[in-house]
């Protein structure tokens, strides 16, 4: 088997690979919504699952700022990590590997 047709497998499989491994992590699918909720709502959790963003906190008014203005650091942490993210190598990764293959067949019937 030519090197550049194996390294294109490896790549496909490898692009498979990514979403099944990141797959058991993810949470936020729900049955009743549709593909693009899903798709843009599923996602791994980071940090505590506990979090109260905030909530607790009593609105104080500082220089005139109401809660919802002012900036906090809990409010710049991002609370998950989007499921798409892990799609993007993994279509990357097919491509690449796709045309790996392709190359390879072109260059055997030129032969």
């Amino acid at each position: 088997m030519d090197p550049e047709k194996r390294l294109g497998i490896i790549l496909i499989i490898i692009g498979l690979v990514i979403p099944l491994l990141v797959l058991p992590f993810v949470s936020g699918f729900s049955r009743e919504k549709g593909f693009y909720y899903n798709f843009y709502e599923a996602g791994i959790a980071i940090g505590k699952a506990d979090r109260n963003d905030g909530a607790s906190q009593p609105p104080t008014s500082e220089k005139g700022m109401t809660p919802k203005t002012r900036i906090t650091w809990s409010g710049l942490m991002p609370k998950r990590i989007p499921f798409r993210f892990f799609l993007v190598p993994t279509v990357l990764l097919i491509y690449m590997g796709i045309i790996r293959i392709d190359r390879v067949r072109r260059r055997q019937q030129e032969h």
